[in-house]
């Protein structure tokens, strides 16, 4: 890796809060002692809240329990024109002119709006953007075909391929059957809970997999590591942290992103 890739990087790191105390240190150290290495991180903060604010205004847009801050923002913004007539008519332009001072005292209150809101979004964003940029659903394709064949073989069959074409309605339906029968079954527990994860119904797949991780052993990492989703999901960020140290103990698919995700949880409980 080149040195140009190597600031590149540190730089991301240290933009998103994706480094440790001493590589930061080291970095501001670096930045203090580098002119153009400091342009070109001033440059890229300035992109960073750009971005930010951008998309912070657009779920101010998109929620309608903000429809006031979005009015405000619009006027700050001058998205919203008096009428042309309005202007013509309007000797000395003592209108417009009160106008502006109008949008300016409105921009101030829109940003003091912002502010407050951004204030109470951003914990919860956060441990959205992770939930999203962790999860992924299982991918099974293999496991209706593990151990012996039974006639649960069938059932589960249709139930785990449903979950894999991403049908989770009727995957959760299916498995909802099957636990009258088979309640104890490993997969079905799974499944069922995977199943509700997909359907954004995160307190039901969370009691399934606790309850499931006290009593199996079967599927341990792939538990684990769906039940400490759901804790982001849930606001329970401390015991999404305890899983998440547990899981690295597994050898395996998750233990890099259990140990990558620990650490950003770390930076923002």
């Amino acid at each position: 890796m080149n040195q140009y890739s190597t600031n590149e990087t540190k730089m991301a790191n240290y933009l998103y809060d994706d480094m440790a105390q001493e590589e930061i240190v080291e970095f501001e150290r670096e930045l203090s002692a580098d002119a153009e290495l400091s342009e070109s991180y001033r440059m890229n903060r300035l992109v960073k809240e750009y971005l930010e604010t951008k998309v912070l205004l657009e779920e101010l847009k998109s929620d309608p329990s903000l429809a006031e801050a979005e009015r405000v923002a619009d006027l700050a913004f001058g998205n919203t024109h008096a009428p042309e007539d309005q202007a013509v008519n309007d000797p000395g332009n003592t209108r417009s002119r009160g106008r502006k001072i109008y949008i300016y005292s409105t921009a101030i209150a829109a940003a003091i709006a912002i502010l407050v809101v951004f204030r109470f979004v951003v914990p919860l964003s956060n441990t959205d953007r992770l939930y999203q940029n962790y999860y992924v659903p299982l991918d099974a394709s293999d496991y209706s075909q593990r151990g012996e064949v039974n006639e649960l073989y069938g059932q589960l069959s249709e139930g785990i391929n449903s979950y894999i074409q991403g049908n989770y309605q009727l995957s959760n339906s299916l498995f909802m059957e099957m636990e009258s029968v088979y309640k104890n079954q490993p997969e079905v527990q799974l499944f069922s809970a995977l199943s509700y994860m997909g359907l954004e119904q995160f307190e039901p797949a969370r009691e399934i997999l606790a309850l499931y991780i006290e009593n199996n052993f079967r599927y341990m990492p792939e538990a684990i590591w769906y039940l400490s989703l759901c804790y982001l999901k849930t606001g329970e960020s401390d015991k999404a942290g305890e899983l998440l140290s547990q899981l690295q103990a597994y050898d395996g698919m998750y233990k890099e992103d259990a140990q990558s995700l620990e650490k950003k949880l770390r930076r923002i409980r």
